[in-house]
């Protein structure tokens, strides 16, 4: 990439880190104002499984729109209408508030997951695809970033401002990111809405299939990054339990230092990539994002071990290394495919993680009434750990013919 074109899709990586910043920040306080207003663990579920049953409806769809749809348009919409959205929830009364939650839960569901995959698919439109990684690790470092921001600022902007002011701050990430795609000329490829070629739903559907059956690689994505997402919901879930068992005096501190190093590793995770001085390939992207996945479930399990807090967090950086460096490979092994089979994927993998995660979360809050978080950490994250290796095996074993052929040669 020349100057000019790095420095456009670094103001494009701000205007994600923008965005991603509010759902961070509205993940808490969304989530401390419904069980605040209702005082109930089972309503605050019910919101957060009704978000990710439309992150995953989104995910459903996304392919079609990446294909049908001017995708800057797209974005941009997403961003604007989330603003309005929650700018009028911030401004309304407590009761009108109560009963906006299922629009909110709805609009940031669909249209934050729908983004994403927008962003992800474009990549190599953005800055060619030589440069993918390097982009990718870009965007990974946005979000380690938004997240520690979103997360740290949450309960503070509720504590001090109320939910009022907290709402306004997140409907404004939102209306920032929407202005900067706005004056940021990128150069999105064009989709077939431009050039007229429409095919129904069900056709696009079975072409996805088609293409998917066609690359077996990314279909063992697409299920590796579900049951990782599954894997996940038992430290989501087990992590503010664990953190009154090993701090009771102060639970919130322990996590918060717990998501600040795993954002810690996700920062390193870009520069550990920049550091090979080139793309892996398909087949070492593949090899490291199943050895990220490994590393990043077996690690979870080892830091609910009842071991002393400095080695908890660093071993949590060390799980956000393994996740940033799965996130870099895993999108930029996805980007390789050709269009709209790409935008497709993308939208697939969406749904697979929301569907992964969601049923996670329900397995997950009902084996902790009984067991312990480790045991539970290590039944569900153990589970990914099994089936990367499983197919880093298979990988292996692949391979291994070609070897042989070139040693017998």
């Amino acid at each position: 990439m020349n100057r000019k074109d790095r420095l456009r899709f670094r103001v494009l990586v701000g205007s994600y880190a923008a965005s991603t910043f509010g759902s961070y920040l509205n993940m808490v306080a969304l989530n401390l104002f419904v069980f605040e207003a209702t005082g109930s663990a089972f309503a605050t579920g019910l919101f957060m499984v009704l978000r990710m049953v439309c992150g995953f409806v989104a995910g459903l769809l996304g392919g079609v729109i990446a294909a049908r749809l001017p995708r800057k348009a797209v974005m941009i919409s997403c961003d604007v209408v989330q603003a309005v959205v929650l700018l009028v929830f911030a401004v309304v009364s407590h009761a009108a508030r109560l009963q906006m939650l299922p629009v909110v839960a709805v609009s940031i569901g669909l249209l934050s997951t729908t983004s994403t995959v927008m962003l992800r698919s474009s990549v190599p439109d953005l800055v060619g695809a030589e440069h993918r990684q390097q982009a990718n690790g870009a965007l990974v470092t946005g979000r380690a970033a938004a997240m520690v921001l979103g997360f740290a600022s949450g309960g503070v902007l509720v504590s001090w401002l109320g939910y009022q002011a907290a709402f306004a701050v997140n409907a404004g990430t939102f209306a920032v990111s929407a202005l900067t795609l706005m004056v940021l000329a990128l150069p999105f490829a064009k989709r077939d809405v431009e050039t007229g070629e429409h095919t129904g739903y069900r056709t696009r559907l079975r072409l996805t299939m088609l293409a998917l059956a066609a690359a077996p690689a990314v279909l063992a994505i697409v299920v590796i990054r579900a049951v990782d997402a599954f894997g996940s919901a038992s430290h989501q879930v087990g992590t503010p339990i664990y953190a009154t068992q090993i701090q009771p005096d102060n639970p919130a501190s322990f996590a918060g230092n717990f998501y600040a190093a795993w954002a810690v590793g996700l920062f390193t995770a870009h520069l550990l990539m920049k550091r090979l001085h080139r793309e892996p390939g398909e087949v070492g992207a593949e090899k490291a994002f199943v050895l990220g996945t490994a590393l990043m479930s077996a690690a979870f399990i080892v830091s609910f071990a009842a071991i002393p807090q400095p080695w908890v967090l660093l071993i949590i950086a060390v799980a956000g290394v393994a996740d940033g460096v799965t996130e870099i490979t895993y999108t930029t092994r996805v980007q390789a495919e050709p269009e709209p089979a790409r935008g497709y994927f993308f939208g697939l993998t969406a749904m697979a993680e929301n569907a992964g995660l969601g049923i996670g979360i329900v397995l997950a809050g009902g084996l902790l009434e009984t067991w312990s978080p480790v045991a539970v950490a290590g039944l569900m994250h153990g589970l990914v750990v099994l089936l990367a290796l499983g197919y880093l095996l298979l990988v292996l074993a692949r391979r291994k013919p070609r070897v042989d052929e070139l040693a017998g040669s």
